[in-house]
């Protein structure tokens, strides 16, 4: 069902549904938070969170199959496609499984990319692109009008094949090796680290992260909006956090 503009805006709503472009397999985007009620301290309450998910499959079972290939692209942290060996910090057992269910019940209006942007505008809010999943599954066009006029945070690990994500997304990167190759070709970064790799010269620590003191949360950051035209502002690195990390360390092991 749609939103109708003469309602009041739900507090979560589907933004888009169509094939991924990652493998052409059906996926929905879904934002949550967009009454403010974002509980997340490090994103913050002004932050509305994007999930991709398949449409068709419980998230659990997805990574289980390798069918989160369709929304995580060949992310390193999706593990070895049996849901064994995961260096992600998503807990897929939470909000993720939760919003699924609740997009599987019929539960939510459908809105519009545009009235998304328009609505989290006239509360100077924000978007947070892939709480879970990957940006770079949706379609150029949906980026563009979730994030117009607002403040956003994003990620891809398709930057290699992807260059036209750069003016919305963040080149992830794992290894300092994949930070030169990404910075080389245009793209501002954010990589994971481990505790004791240091920071580049053109690198600063997440301003939310523990390691940086928690100065700020990332709805009153921005920086990790994707790459302006002569952008000369730094990239971002952070500490391996959350549920995967010492996958992530032994992941490193692997790749460094």
């Amino acid at each position: 069902m749609k939103w109708n503009r003469k309602d009041k805006v739900p507090a979560s709503a589907i933004v888009w549904r169509g094939q991924s472009a990652f493998d052409g397999k059906p996926i929905v985007a879904i934002v949550t938070g967009l009454h403010g009620d974002n509980k997340n301290p490090k994103t913050g309450a002004d932050l509305a969170q994007l999930w991709i998910v398949r449409s068709d499959i419980n998230p659990l079972d997805a990574i289980k199959i390798g069918a989160d290939r369709s929304i995580c692209g060949i992310c390193k942290h999706r593990g070895d496609g049996t849901g064994k060996r995961r260096s992600c910090y998503v807990s897929v057992k939470n909000a993720p499984r939760q919003v699924w269910k609740t997009f599987a019940a019929g539960t939510y209006l459908t809105m519009r990319p545009s009235d998304v942007a328009t609505h989290l505008a006239s509360r100077a809010m924000g978007i947070r692109i892939g709480a879970y999943g990957d940006g770079g599954a949706l379609p150029i066009s949906v980026l563009a009008d979730l994030t117009h006029g607002i403040f956003h945070t994003g990620y891809t690990h398709a930057w290699q094949s992807r260059p036209d994500l750069q003016p919305w997304l963040m080149a992830s990167v794992d290894t300092p090796t994949e930070y030169v190759t990404a910075k080389q070709a245009g793209w501002r970064t954010f990589r994971v680290r481990t505790a004791g790799e240091n920071l580049d010269s053109q690198e600063i620590a997440c301003p939310a992260s523990d390691e940086a003191g928690k100065r700020t949360s990332c709805d009153h950051c921005g920086l990790c909006d994707g790459s302006r035209a002569d952008d000369r502002r730094r990239s971002i690195a952070i500490i391996a956090h959350g549920i995967g990390t010492s996958s992530y360390v032994s992941l490193r092991s692997l790749i460094a």
